[in-house]
C-alpha cells in the first residue's frame, strides 16, 4: 500500500538564507527608495534653484532695462534742463519761439521722448508739445495724478545739486517713463529763477519695447498693466510707488526642462530593480551635472557682458577680489582702462550696429593678441578695463606698448575698415595692499587726465592726481565765481601796418588778476572749456571788445574764439545778436581760429565760418605754422588773414634757415591772396625781416605789451598824441612798454 511520502520540513539553513534574500531585497528596496527620495529631493532642489536664479537673473536684467530707461530719461532731462542757454532764455522776449524750437519740434521724431511739458510758476504750462504738435488737453486729463506730485519734488529741489526726477507714469496711452527738472544754468552755485520745471516723457509703445529687448538680449518682453501667468516680471512705480504696469519677460524653467529630458530615464531605470540603485545613482548625477551647467551658464550671463562676451564691472570685480589668496604677497596688479576716441562719432556716422560690431572686434583682438595673463572686461560704452599681474612692480607697465599695437592696424566692419585710437588710463599696486574699488578710482583718474590731453594719450596714475583734481577743482570754483562778478578782464595789444607802421588794430586778450594773483590764460581757459564755462567766458570777451571798440573809430577788433564755442550751432546768431545790440559794424571784426578747429570736425567748422563771414565778419587763422594746418586749408576755409605763429620768427636774427622759412612761408600765403600778420616781434631786426618778406601786419612786445583800455586810448589814440610805429629805415620806434 502506498503511503504518503512527507518532504521534508525546510530547515533552519533555508529559512535564513529565504530571510536574508527577501530581507536583502526589501533592504534594497528600502535603500533604492531612501537613495531615490534624497535624489529626488536633491534633483527638485537644484531644478528649483535654477529655476529660481533664472527668474532671477530674469527680474535683474528686466528691472535693469527700467533703469536703464529711467537713467535715460534722467540724463536727457539733465542735459536740457541744466543749460545755460535754456536759463538766459526764461527771461527772454523770444521764450516761447525758443521752446518751441529747442523741445517743442524735436518730440516729432527726437528717439529720447515723444513729449515735451515746461510748466511756470503759476503751474501753467509755457510748452505742451507731443510728436511735434501741441497737446491740446490739460495735463492733468493726460497723466494720471502722480504728475502732480512729481512736479512738486523736482520744484522743491533747490537747484544748487542738480536735482533730477525720472520715473514712470501711467498715461491714456498706457504707462511711459517721464523726468522732470528745474531749469537752471549748468553752473553749479548760480541760483536759479522762479521754478520752471522741465518735463519729457517717452511713450512706452511696442516699438521703445521692442528696442528695449534687443539693446539687452530679452526676448519675449512685453508690457502689460498686470501680472501675466508663467512669466516673471519688474514693476513700473510712479514717483509714489504705486505700480503703473510690468514689464514681463516668459519663465524660461532651465531647470525644469533639464529635469524633464532625463525623468524618462529615471523612471526607466526604477523598473529594473537589479540596477536600480546604480541607475538612480547614474541618473541622478547626470541630472546634477545638467542643472549645474544651467548655474553656471546663468552665472555666466550674470557675470559676462553680452554684447562682447568678455566679463563685466561684477565680473572683473569679482576676479580681482579672488585673485588675493592665489597669489604671493609681493605680486603687483596693473589695471589698464581703455577709452575708444571718436567713439560717439562713429555711432552718430554709420549707425549703431556698426558702433556694436566694433567693440566686439575690439574685445576679440584684446583677447587674441594681449600676453597670456591678461583678463579683459567691458565697463561700459566704448571702455574697457584690462588686469594684468606681475611679480615685481614695473612689470605691469610693459603691457603699454602691446596695448598701443592692438590698435595700430584699422579694424575691418563689413566693407569698412575703420582706425581708432584710445585713451588709456593705467594704474599699479601691490594685489595684497589694494582693493578693485581703489584700483578703479585710480585709474579712472589717470584716463581723465588722458582724454583732457591729445588724442591717443596714455597716462599712468601718480598720488599727485587726486592733488591736480582737488585743484582743479577749486579753480574751477573761482572761475566760475569770477564769472558772476565779471572778473574776467580785456587786454588789448596793437597791431601795426608793416608798411606805413600806423596803428591798424587790436587784438582783444582775456586777463584774470584772482585774489591769489594773475592767472594765465593758458591755465583758466582750458578749465572754462571743460567745465562748460567758455561760452560765458567767450561772450562775456567778445562783448566788452567789441563795447571798447565803439570807442575806436575805425580800429580793427581782433577776438580769438575756442573750438568749443564754434562748435555751439547757436554761435553765429549770438554774435549777430551781440553785433546789434551793441550797433558795431561788422567788418571792422575779426574772429581768430587756431587750427584746432579745423582737425577736430572739418565739416562743422566749415559751416560755422561761412555763417560768421555771411554776418559780414573776418575769419583769420591763428598760429600758423606750429601745427597741421596745410596750403589746402587756406584754400578751402578762404581765410581773411593768416597770423604767423611767433615761433616763425623767435630765432631769425640767429639762424639763417629760420629767416628764410619764414620769408617762404610770407610768400607762400600771400601768392593765395591772403593778408600775413606776425606775431611775436620782440626787435627791429624782427620787425625788418617780416616787413621785406612782404607780412602786411606786424604784432608784439617791440611794439606794444597788451594794455588796458585805458592805456591804449592814453598812448595811441588821443588825438593830441596819436602814434605811429616805423620798422625801417632811419625812424626811430616808438616803443612805450
Amino acid at each position: 500500500m502506498a503511503g504518503v511520502v512527507h518532504l521534508p520540513p525546510l530547515g533552519s539553513s533555508g529559512h535564513q538564507k529565504r530571510t536574508i534574500l527577501i530581507t536583502a531585497v526589501l533592504l534594497s528596496l528600502g535603500i533604492a527608495a531612501a537613495l531615490g527620495g534624497v535624489v529626488s529631493g536633491a534633483i527638485y532642489s537644484i531644478v528649483r534653484t535654477a529655476d529660481e536664479l533664472d527668474e532671477t537673473r530674469a527680474v535683474g536684467a528686466a528691472a535693469s532695462a527700467l533703469e536703464s530707461l529711467r537713467s535715460q530719461m534722467a540724463g536727457t532731462v539733465r542735459d536740457n534742463a541744466f543749460w545755460d542757454e535754456a536759463y538766459r532764455q526764461l527771461a527772454s522776449p523770444t521764450r516761447d519761439a525758443w521752446l518751441i524750437e529747442s523741445w517743442g519740434f524735436p518730440t516729432l521724431d527726437y528717439p529720447l521722448y515723444d513729449m515735451a511739458l515746461v510748466i511756470g510758476p503759476d503751474d501753467k504750462p509755457l510748452l505742451y508739445y507731443r510728436y511735434g504738435k501741441p497737446m491740446d488737453v490739460q495735463p492733468s486729463e493726460f497723466f494720471d495724478s502722480s504728475l502732480a506730485r512729481l512736479v512738486e519734488r523736482a520744484r522743491a529741489a533747490d537747484g544748487l545739486q542738480g536735482d533730477v526726477h525720472a520715473g514712470f507714469i501711467g498715461t491714456v496711452h498706457g504707462p511711459a517713463v517721464i523726468g522732470a527738472a528745474r531749469i537752471r544754468p549748468f553752473l553749479q552755485g548760480i541760483p536759479p529763477p522762479d521754478p520752471y520745471i522741465l518735463i519729457f516723457e517717452k511713450d512706452l509703445d511696442a516699438k521703445a519695447i521692442n528696442e528695449t529687448a534687443q539693446k539687452f538680449n530679452l526676448r519675449g518682453l512685453q508690457l502689460t498693466d498686470s501680472l501675466v501667468e508663467g512669466t516673471v516680471a519688474a514693476p513700473l512705480r510712479d514717483v509714489d510707488g504705486n505700480t503703473v504696469g510690468f514689464l514681463n519677460l516668459p519663465s524660461e524653467q532651465s531647470g525644469t526642462r533639464s529635469y524633464e529630458r532625463v525623468r524618462p530615464l529615471i523612471f526607466g531605470a526604477a523598473a529594473i530593480l537589479l540596477l536600480l540603485i546604480v541607475g538612480i545613482g547614474l541618473i541622478g548625477l547626470l541630472s546634477v551635472r545638467s542643472l549645474t551647467k544651467e548655474q553656471a551658464r546663468a552665472r555666466r550671463n550674470l557675470l559676462h557682458d553680452h554684447l562682447t562676451g568678455v566679463p563685466n564691472r561684477p565680473g572683473l570685480s569679482e576676479y580681482v577680489e579672488n585673485l588675493a589668496p592665489d597669489v604671493c604677497s609681493s605680486a603687483m596688479i596693473g589695471l589698464y582702462l581703455v577709452d575708444i576716441d571718436g567713439f560717439k562719432a562713429i555711432n552718430d556716422l554709420w549707425g549703431q550696429q556698426v558702433g556694436d560690431q566694433l567693440l566686439g572686434a575690439v574685445a576679440a583682438r584684446l583677447t587674441k593678441d594681449l600676453p597670456l595673463g591678461t583678463t579683459i572686461s567691458r565697463l561700459d560704452g566704448d571702455t574697457f578695463a584690462i588686469v594684468s599681474l606681475a611679480d615685481a612692480a614695473g612689470k605691469v607697465a610693459h603691457l603699454q606698448s602691446a596695448v598701443t599695437e592692438v590698435f595700430a592696424e584699422p579694424f575691418k566692419i563689413g566693407r569698412r575698415e575703420i582706425e581708432i585710437g584710445v585713451s588709456v588710463g593705467v594704474t599699479e599696486a601691490v594685489l595684497s595692499r589694494t582693493n578693485f574699488h581703489d584700483l578703479l578710482r585710480q585709474a579712472e583718474m589717470a584716463l581723465h587726465q588722458a582724454k583732457h590731453g591729445s588724442d591717443g594719450a596714455t597716462v599712468v596714475f601718480h598720488p599727485h592726481m587726486e592733488a591736480e583734481l582737488s585743484e582743479q577743482a577749486n579753480l574751477e570754483q573761482q572761475l566760475v565765481e569770477a564769472l558772476d562778478r565779471r572778473e574776467i578782464k580785456v587786454a588789448f595789444q596793437p597791431v601795426v601796418d608793416a608798411r606805413s607802421g600806423d596803428l591798424c588794430g587790436v587784438e582783444a586778450l582775456a586777463r584774470w588778476n584772482s585774489e591769489n594773483g594773475p592767472i594765465a590764460p593758458d591755465v583758466f581757459i582750458p578749465v572754462a572749456e571743460r567745465a562748460g564755462l567758455i561760452g560765458i567766458l567767450g561772450s562775456q570777451i567778445l562783448e566788452e571788445a567789441i563795447v571798447q571798440g565803439s570807442r575806436w573809430p575805425g580800429l580793427q577788433i581782433a577776438v580769438n574764439v575756442s573750438p568749443v564755442q564754434l562748435r555751439n550751432r547757436y554761435f553765429a546768431g549770438g554774435l549777430k545778436a551781440t553785433l546789434d545790440k551793441l550797433a558795431f559794424e561788422p567788418h571792422r571784426l575779426t574772429i581768430e581760429l587756431t587750427e584746432g578747429v579745423l582737425i577736430s570736425n572739418a565739416d562743422q567748422a566749415r559751416r560755422s565760418i561761412s555763417e560768421i563771414k555771411a554776418l559780414g565778419i573776418k575769419v583769420a587763422l591763428d598760429d600758423f605754422g606750429c601745427g597741421f594746418a596745410s596750403i589746402g586749408s587756406l584754400r578751402q576755409f578762404r581765410f581773411d588773414r593768416v597770423k604767423l605763429d611767433k615761433s616763425l620768427v623767435a630765432n631769425i636774427e640767429h639762424d639763417p634757415q629760420d629767416a628764410e622759412v619764414l620769408d617762404a612761408t610770407i610768400k607762400l600765403v600771400s601768392a593765395l591772396g591772403v593778408p600775413v600778420t606776425v606775431e611775436g616781434i620782440e626787435n627791429r631786426h624782427q620787425a625788418e625781416l617780416a616787413r621785406e618778406a612782404g607780412s602786411h601786419q606786424l604784432q608784439g612786445y617791440w611794439f606794444s605789451k597788451p594794455l588796458s583800455k585805458e592805456e591804449l586810448t592814453e598812448r595811441f589814440l588821443r588825438r593830441d598824441r596819436l602814434r605811429e610805429f616805423r620798422v625801417g629805415g632811419n625812424d626811430a620806434v616808438v616803443h612805450e612798454l
